[in-house]
């Protein structure tokens, strides 16, 4: 990790976080709790009636899904010359400890901007018939140190949007990561201090997914009690996830004395203890000290033995004589690790593995069968964390465009097109074996290939044995099963990557600008691209030949920046199936309207050509095909959006188990297909639209000094998912300016420059649309 000698920079809100829970083993009471949340979640996102105060703050309300017209009233609330909201503990301090203490975010008017309300949602069981590798053992964990909006272009700085929970997209571009689904654990790694973007911490929890904040090399008076007690730190630390939502910490402590590895060990068993008389459900924290000792990682401490929950050792742990071996680890094997374990009362599965990987994300593939048996269940030593993932696709992205870094990899691989192999191995399905061959296999065999050139001077005329030269060859998806929090109806997904060159609501475009926000990003498809032909998999070594393209479509969507596309030249030698959802769906009987909902966008011979395909719990291997349509009832052009809907009535009583798309040649026919899928929907009632927010009032209006654009800080009274629209007064035409999930809207850019008087519409968004408006004049 970092390692720094001079304790006088021990400086607790630097570039690490993390999260805090009992055990961590893959199927223990990670998500308990979870399950017990008021409203109608929808994709994580909580649909519930007012929970402000109400009344107060002006602006018209309209019920339901109508916006023809817009009735303003002018805000007395708001001023201009005022100063955007500032991320927590970002504003410079002579001590940044005492500032800490001092903070009250109840007190901050900028700290409601940054929290996040989006419940975590229960991930649901494994099925081993339906997982991708059914011979995987689905207990061994999965973790990420992520660092979302990592700038990438050269030559700016790669915090400048880390602290910013939405906006523009700039010319340069972020990173926005797509499978955090994947994992139990998300820890917020860089860019932000102790707290977490609450974009982050959004996505992770609808997808299950707890988030920790980073405590990076805690400053010695948060344990040593030299200016407060311990317990009243550990007892802030509680307070601040509580209020911002996030779930624990990563606690990076490293090179610290004897004393200082007790003093910290005591201070993460207060924040358990703390979090404990809070009454939170779940708090989680997770160590790390730059060591493979497990009795130093797995402390014992203040009453809770042992003070973590889960810890990473470094990845020296691995002994293997290629990468590895970065800090001070112990060359402590897993299978060591595994027969002591009982010394430290944790299982194998609160072991998380650290993989560093920004010199070279191939490292995986060296380090991970040491770990797990690739795609079966004869070894299992414990589970495994991902670190500097954002920083390896990026280093390597970079290092190919200057004629570095792994060869097998095109030089104009993009960043998701990486981040895929990754994530699902190098054919880009997880449902493969990934296996090396014999070049990829002799690479991996060359010796130590641990170097940073990619991450300091951009000097890639350093070492010929690099680990940037490391094919990527296994994915996560051979190690780890699937995810899914996907357990009820209803489940709505637009297949909304987080980002868009435009904006849609509809089917509609609302806004031709460019885009980010990580934290309504949708749940996207568990597995990416599990492509096999129409009658199944029967060669796990390669993908088929002639099997249709699937991926994500920026040109076009019905809701948000994205749409599914599939493609290729469909036969009866290519009839493609896609695996896309693990669910655990029941289907309500009696009066319950099951229903499944697909709105396509493509030829209607190419809807004609689709089905939809469910695997049921009772019979996991078979899979029911649903035609979209029948051949009397095909209708729309090519460019409309078709909706198209199922029912489900016959199958009350089962559990779905998986969602598929399947693609059949008719009469034998060879030809071109073309298909958008821009919304997936599962209900079993009909719902009723969302009502308009109350309270609507202007907190802010900021200009910015250089660009002159406005920005506009937005408060209401109820807590769920809205979009904020700019109305024009002449021909009243809508322009998007940001979606949130919360009751606060900041966006730095909602007007242009020299924007006057303008009305604004803060519309409600349920599973079924759009909702009710309030409108507000500023």
């Amino acid at each position: 990790m970092f390692e720094d000698k001079d304790p006088t920079n021990f400086d607790m809100y630097g570039e690490r976080w993390g999260r805090s829970e009992k055990s961590l083993s893959r199927r223990q009471a990670l998500l308990g709790g979870a399950s017990a949340m008021a409203g109608l979640i929808v994709a994580g996102v909580v649909f519930a009636a007012g929970d402000g105060a109400g009344g107060g703050g002006g602006g018209d309300q309209r019920g339901g899904a109508d916006d023809s017209t817009a009735t303003s009233s002018t805000s007395t609330n708001g001023s201009a010359g005022q100063t955007a909201p500032a991320f927590p503990l970002s504003r410079p301090s002579s001590d940044s400890f005492l500032a800490f203490m001092a903070y009250d975010p109840s007190t901050d008017p900028d700290a409601v901007y940054f929290r996040s309300v989006v419940p975590l949602a229960a991930q649901i069981d494994p099925l081993a018939a339906t997982q991708a590798h059914p011979a995987l053992d689905p207990r061994p964990g999965a973790a990420t140190l992520a660092a979302p909006y990592r700038t990438i272009q050269r030559g700016f700085s790669n915090d400048l949007y880390r602290r910013t929970r939405h906006a523009a997209m700039p010319t340069q571009g972020v990173q926005v990561p797509r499978r955090l689904g994947v994992h139990d654990i998300v820890v917020q790694w860089a860019g932000t201090g102790i707290i977490p973007n609450p974009a982050t911490t959004d996505a992770a929890h609808r997808n299950g997914t707890i988030c920790l904040g980073t405590i990076f090399q805690p400053d010695r008076r948060a344990f040593d009690g030299s200016v407060f007690p311990v317990e009243a730190v550990a007892k802030q630390y509680v307070r601040l996830a509580q209020y911002f939502g996030f779930d624990g910490y990563f606690v990076n402590h490293e090179q610290g004395s004897a004393v200082d590895d007790t003093g910290v060990a005591n201070l993460m068993a207060a924040m358990r203890t703390a979090a404990a008389q809070a009454g939170l459900a779940r708090f989680h924290v997770q160590h790390y000290n730059g060591q493979t000792d497990l009795l130093r990682l797995f402390p014992r401490a203040g009453g809770v033995d042992p003070a973590p929950n889960s810890a990473m050792p470094d990845q020296g742990w691995s002994g293997y004589s290629g990468p590895g071996n970065c800090c001070a680890g112990l060359q402590t094997s897993p299978a060591l690790n595994s027969a002591a374990i009982g010394v430290y009362q944790r299982t194998k599965f609160d072991i998380f593995y650290g993989f560093q990987l920004y010199p070279g994300p191939g490292y995986i593939g060296v380090a991970g069968p040491d770990l797990i048996s690739p795609s079966a269940a004869d070894k299992v030593e414990g589970s495994l964390q991902l670190y500097s993932l954002d920083d390896g696709i990026l280093n390597l992205s970079r290092a190919r465009q200057s004629g570095r870094g792994a060869a097998f990899l095109p030089a104009n691989a993009d960043l998701p097109t990486i981040e895929r192999m990754i994530y699902s191995g190098q054919t880009e399905n997880p449902a493969l074996l990934n296996s090396p061959n014999e070049e990829q296999q002799a690479a991996y065999g060359k010796g130590r290939r641990y170097t940073e050139w990619a991450t300091t001077n951009d000097d890639y005329s350093k070492s010929d044995n690099d680990q940037a030269d490391l094919p990527i060859t296994y994915g996560v998806a051979n190690f780890i099963t699937e995810r899914s929090a996907i357990g009820a109806m209803p489940f709505v997904t637009h297949f909304n990557e987080g980002e868009g060159q435009s904006f849609f609501v509809g089917g509609e475009p609302v806004s031709n600008t460019a885009w980010f926000n990580l934290g309504v990003q949708d749940l996207l498809p568990t597995w990416q691209w599990w492509r096999a032909p129409f009658a199944g998999l029967t060669d796990r070594n390669a993908n088929a030949a002639g099997l249709l393209d699937a991926g994500f479509d920026r040109s076009v969507a019905y809701d948000g920046g994205t749409s599914l596309r599939v493609s290729g030249t469909l036969g009866p030698s290519t009839e493609t199936r896609l695996h896309l959802y693990k669910t655990d769906l029941p289907i309500a009987g009696g009066s319950a309207m099951p229903t499944l909902e697909l709105i396509a966008r493509g030829a209607a011979v190419d809807r004609l050509r689709t089905r939809v395909g469910l695997i049921f719990v009772d019979q996991p291997t078979q899979v029911r095909w649903l035609p979209l349509v029948s051949p009397n009832a095909v209708s729309g052009t090519a460019s409309d959006w078709v909706p198209h809907r199922l029912d489900l009535r016959e199958f009350a009583g089962r559990r779905i188990a998986a969602i598929l798309l399947g693609f059949q040649a008719v009469d034998g026919a060879t030809q071109a297909i073309d298909i958008r899928c821009g919304r997936l929907a599962l209900t079993d009632r009909t719902s009723s639209a969302p009502t308009a927010p109350t309270g609507l009032r202007l907190d802010r209006r900021v200009v910015d000094p250089d660009t002159g654009a406005i920005g506009l800080a937005l408060r209401w009274n109820e807590s769920g998912r809205y979009d904020v629209f700019q109305r024009s007064s002449g021909d009243g035409q809508r322009i998007w300016i940001g979606r949130i999930d919360g009751d606060a809207f900041y966006s730095p850019t909602a007007l242009p420059s020299g924007t006057g008087a303008a009305i604004i519409e803060v519309q409600a968004i349920g599973p079924g649309g759009a909702g009710g408006i309030t409108s507000i004049s500023v």
